[in-house]
């Protein structure tokens, strides 16, 4: 009799304990190129839902608070990335280089060198001409890049860099000056930030302005008259 209400009662529990939790569909959201403009406050938010229903409303929420022109914005950097950065079935806006596109828009530059490593997982030939306002964004390679893995802990080797250019044109209005993004090609498919403390202050910055669209696109105010 005691096993019998035990059983009840674990099943019972059983679809409360599934239902406590994000589905598969918006587990990992955070992660993925739709949610590079979150804020470090709504990153943290975003982490105390439970429900589908909660993620569902959230996602709608966060949309909305960045203007009718986000998600066309988001959807036409994502492609860029996408286009130019992508290798094998790793698509480029789901790396790190693909995310400075997506955040900071097209660059007025792109450079790469080689390193003194040699160009592991990346085709040292290849060469950024940069962007235009449009997003696009102009490559040129000598060949085909080759997906290569990170290197083992006890290799030294100086790591190819991949450099993003912005000029105070095109340099997002969040940051307001001219800068560069280093991200060091470790593959590929695999990067990671020359200073990472510098640019996830950048993102910040630009995740931050993004809730306040009808800022961005206002013309610079007009030099006072004395």
């Amino acid at each position: 009799m005691k096993r019998t209400a035990l059983l009840l009662a674990l099943a019972m529990a059983a679809p409360a304990a599934f239902a406590a939790g994000l589905s598969k569909q918006y587990k990992n959201w955070d992660r993925t190129p739709e949610a590079y403009f979150l804020t470090n406050a709504e990153r943290a938010e975003w982490k105390k839902l439970t429900t589908d229903e909660q993620a569902q409303n959230f996602i709608l929420d966060y949309k909305s608070k960045r203007g009718p022109e986000f998600e066309k914005m988001l959807k036409d950097r994502v492609a860029v990335a996408d286009k130019y950065f992508s290798s094998g079935e790793t698509k480029g806006s789901e790396t790190l280089r693909g995310k400075v596109i997506i955040v900071f828009g097209p660059p007025s530059g792109i450079d790469q060198s080689k390193g003194g490593g040699g160009a592991r997982g990346v085709d040292p030939n290849a060469q950024g001409t940069g962007g235009g306002k449009d997003g696009s964004l102009t490559m040129s390679s000598g060949g085909a890049s080759p997906i290569g893995s990170a290197p083992a802990a006890q290799t030294r080797v100086q790591l190819p860099t991949m450099t993003f250019i912005y000029d105070a044109e095109h340099a997002p209005k969040a940051i307001g000056k001219a800068f560069k993004a280093e991200v060091n090609m470790i593959s590929s498919t695999y990067q990671e930030p020359a200073d990472a403390s510098d640019l996830n202050a950048k993102f910040e910055a630009v995740a931050e302005a993004s809730l306040h669209p009808e800022a961005e696109s206002k013309p610079p105010a007009p030099p006072a008259q004395n």
